[in-house]
């Protein structure tokens, strides 16, 4: 990479006023060498805490600093989303903004961006330390999942990554309301360097992530990325409709060797399985037409509230 060309950080935020100021001061100092211009986007995805007014602050001190406030709460992809299309750079890197995406490594992930065949570098996570043992379980069978359902392997993968423009370009032609950052960047297909770091713990405060976020967040993903759900469905159906000829023959048999009463277990056990069944299918269809549902509205994405811009 160029140190001649506009590099673009985007870095969404929530609820991190106890966190911006120490990460900003460690941004500084990981590109104090960076000689070129840099631009600092800052995304708040309707924090109800200090953390825009954190921001505007900086913005009337420092030159880097610009921000974006949604006028509520519209998810981490938004805020992604909303600083691809602000960001000006011929290079973005995206990064969280709780200081567990370390600023120190941002050196060696520029250095590593002098191939121009190079169209994204990532930082891979080689240590979870940082997360619990439930959410570490949790990452792993996604991951396993996603590798398996669409080709993707986002092991260890993270939002921390350095872009060229041709990539970011790519990313904004895609016309999906429903995003995943990560799959959709490994998806385009440029070459791609992996550079390993330890998960840090949080510069202050707690992270603002629920289980059922989590959750939420890897429905999409897999729902956005691959239909084997409903062919699993699908061959659910088809194992129902075997078994119930299994049991039919077995009924028929009862019946002529008039011991009617027999099966009445395996019967009920086979009604609990198939239902419970029935009950899942029809909730992972529901998935996929509340996806259907949120594109058709064809709603924005986000909405900004306010803006702040660099300081002249």
């Amino acid at each position: 990479m160029k140190n001649c060309q506009l590099l673009s950080i985007v870095i969404p935020l929530h609820n991190e006023e106890d966190t911006f100021a120490p990460f900003l001061a460690a941004m500084q100092q990981a590109l104090q060498d960076w000689t070129s211009e840099v631009e600092l986007l800052f995304v708040d995805d309707g924090s109800s805490d200090q953390t825009w007014m954190r921001v505007c602050q900086a913005a009337q001190t420092e030159s880097q600093v610009q921000g974006l406030r949604f006028t509520r709460n519209f998810g981490k992809e938004a805020a992604i989303l909303a600083g691809l299309e602000a960001a000006r750079g011929e290079w973005v890197i995206v990064m969280d903004g709780d200081g567990q995406h370390p600023p120190s490594m941002l050196p060696q992930i520029l250095n590593a961006a002098t191939d121009e065949t190079v169209g994204i570098v990532a930082a891979r996570k080689s240590a979870r330390t940082a997360d619990g043992w439930l959410a570490r379980m949790f990452a792993k069978h996604f991951n396993r999942f996603m590798l398996a359902a669409t080709g993707l392997d986002l092991d260890g993968a993270s939002d921390f990554r350095l872009m060229k423009r041709a990539v970011i370009d790519t990313l904004l032609r895609m016309p999906e309301k429903i995003r995943f950052f990560r799959a959709m960047t490994v998806w385009t297909g440029f070459k791609q360097i992996d550079l390993p770091f330890d998960v840090q713990p949080r510069l202050a405060g707690t992270t603002s992530w629920t289980t059922g976020g989590l959750i939420k967040l890897a429905v999409t993903g897999i729902t956005a990325f691959s239909a084997k759900p409903l062919t699993a469905v699908f061959r659910l159906g088809l194992l129902g409709i075997f078994i119930s000829f299994l049991l039919a023959v077995q009924a028929l048999w009862s019946w002529i060797t008039g011991v009617a009463i027999s099966g009445w277990t395996s019967l009920t056990l086979i009604i609990i399985f198939f239902g419970s069944a029935n009950l899942l299918g029809i909730g992972i269809l529901g998935a996929y037409l509340a996806q259907i549902f949120d594109e058709i509205k064809a709603r924005p994405v986000y909405l900004v509230g306010e803006r702040v811009t660099r300081k002249s």
